[in-house]
């Protein structure tokens, strides 16, 4: 792997990962680009032509190599040898394999195609979410003087089902409303002992960000339930839960969004239940 500088090049994914999100800030737009798409999508840029990266980013294919060479390699080629390195490490599960290829099949029923769509969104959750990011997240819920939930546009379902959970429990839970003539009055309820949930998906609310930008400003901690590392709620976030929506025909799964916000929810329940 060819280096253009003294300094240490990452040599598998998570290194990668890491330098990519360390450095994005910094990058120019275009390169922040390929920067999230490399995060967010690493299997399918592991094989992809950079004319096919460039298709599907609306990236210039020139920007591949301005970008490899910021990070710090010579060619994109460099950074995709990382990329197959850590596919060739994960073994896809058989659930997995079944809805990729009914992602594939335009001949499924319905029925078939978008049940296993669901279950490959909620084995992806099994798969990426660690027991010690659940923890931490409902430690954060329970040591809160009331937690506020917030979600708008398509995040909003997987918000009010994540409060009507905890609510069942007792847990001290306030649900935002999804209606913009409230948001100074919900903003007023947010405190300093507080903590906030905040569930975001593309296309990103401005309302949630501005949600949680003020509770970030009082120093509230925020656990976010997104698609990214990079997403805006992200980078705000103290705990950040990367839920991937698996795509067919146009529709992206909630189901995974869904499953996240149940086991936190009853996780959070069962804690304030104990006192």
């Amino acid at each position: 792997m060819g280096q253009v500088s003294s300094v240490a090049l990452p040599h598998n994914y998570p290194e990668l990962r890491d330098e990519l999100l360390s450095r994005y800030d910094g990058l120019p737009s275009q390169l922040k680009i390929i920067a999230q798409y490399l995060i967010d999508r690493p299997n399918e840029a592991a094989f992809m032509t950079i004319a096919s990266l460039s298709d599907t980013t609306g990236v210039q294919p020139s920007a591949f190599i301005r970008f490899s060479k910021a990070i710090g390699f010579k060619g994109f080629s460099d950074i995709q040898l990382i990329l197959r390195s850590n596919l060739s490490q994960r073994r896809e599960t058989y659930a997995e394999r079944v809805a990729r290829s009914a992602q594939d099949s335009d001949t499924l029923p319905p029925l078939l195609r978008y049940t296993q769509l669901a279950n490959m969104s909620i084995n992806a959750v099994a798969n990426d979410i660690t027991e010690d990011q659940v923890k931490k997240a409902v430690d954060l819920f329970h040591n809160a003087r009331l937690l506020h939930v917030v979600g708008h546009r398509r995040s909003w379902p997987v918000a009010a089902y994540f409060a009507y959970i905890a609510a069942g429990f007792g847990a001290e839970t306030h649900l935002f409303s999804p209606a913009g003539a409230m948001v100074e009055t919900n903003v007023s309820l947010i405190k300093k002992d507080d903590v906030m949930l905040a569930i975001s998906f593309p296309e990103y609310s401005s309302a949630t960000l501005s949600f949680v930008e003020q509770a970030k400003h009082q120093g509230v901690p925020i656990v976010a339930i997104t698609n990214s590392r990079v997403a805006p709620v992200a980078r705000e976030a103290t705990v950040v839960f990367e839920v991937d929506q698996e795509t067919t025909g146009g529709f992206r799964s909630a189901a995974g969004a869904m499953a996240l916000a149940q086991i936190l929810a009853v996780t959070y329940g069962e804690a304030a239940d104990k006192g």
